[in-house]
């Protein structure tokens, strides 16, 4: 089993900006050796999650991955119902948004929806891992999901991206505290310079956040009047997509967001 899972681990490295990856280069980022490395990717090979190019011998996700992305949304379908809930939401505030999922113990971007509105405008990874400490969306995670995030915090390790990020384990405590009180997040660029994030949970049948719903901004736009719009749209998204995923909201969720 633990083959397996270290096989399909090698998946994670593929992104919007590393769609194809060599051997040696796996080998760099999983820190395997080339012969381990090797039997990883030709197992994901037989069985069609990844595949080779012929011409430049790197790898890609290959056609099982879609198969199996068609039929989740077939047995779960709210990936499309989401996607349109977020195109309203993205005229109303004129700015591009993003639904991340919690897979095991990472923070996957699972849909973007870019606004066109603006030339300037925050642009979107829709293969992204995001941080669990540097992001609007991480923060909302640490405040609403599996207690296990919050524990693992103590570990260290944080990686620090700009100069606002958090990386004191106190620190992101206090502010997980101030958010679960608020019903939202907030990173005023500490993952990426002059980017803000507003974020929200997405609740489970549980009571316990499965996911995240974000609205990126620039910084000449991340205050004033637009706030109150952005949290409205957030609020809503966060109650919709809830039921969207068949989830609930506790019952001490706020009714309403704040600034």
């Amino acid at each position: 089993m633990g083959t397996a899972l270290n096989a399909l681990k090698m998946l994670n490295y593929f992104s919007n900006s590393q769609p194809e990856i060599g051997l040696s280069h796996f080998a760099r980022l999983s820190g395997l050796n080339k012969a381990t490395a090797l039997r990883h990717l030709r197992a994901l090979e037989e069985y069609g999650l990844i595949e080779q190019n012929p011409m430049t011998k790197s790898y890609a996700i290959g056609p099982a991955a879609l198969r199996l992305a068609a039929l989740r949304e077939i047995a779960r379908p709210g990936i499309e119902s989401a996607r349109q809930k977020m195109q309203v939401a993205m005229q109303e505030v004129g700015e591009s948004l993003h639904l991340s999922l919690l897979e095991k113990n990472v923070l996957q971007t699972a849909l973007v929806v870019e606004t066109t509105r603006h030339s300037v405008r925050v642009s979107l990874d829709p293969s992204e891992l995001l941080p669990i400490n540097a992001t609007a969306s991480g923060l909302c995670m640490l405040s609403f999901g599996p207690a296990f995030l919050l524990d693992q915090l103590e570990q260290g390790g944080l990686q620090r991206f700009t100069g606002t990020t958090l990386t004191d384990p106190n620190q992101i405590k206090t502010r997980v505290a101030q958010i679960s009180k608020a019903g939202w997040s907030n990173s005023n660029g500490s993952y990426e310079d002059g980017v803000f994030g507003y974020a929200a949970p997405i609740f489970g049948i549980d009571q316990v956040a499965l996911g995240t719903i974000a609205i990126a901004v620039p910084e000449s736009r991340a205050s004033g009047d637009h706030l109150p719009l952005i949290l409205s749209a957030l609020h809503s998204l966060s109650t919709d997509l809830t039921a969207n995923f068949g989830g609930q909201l506790p019952g001490s969720f706020p009714i309403e967001f704040h600034p």
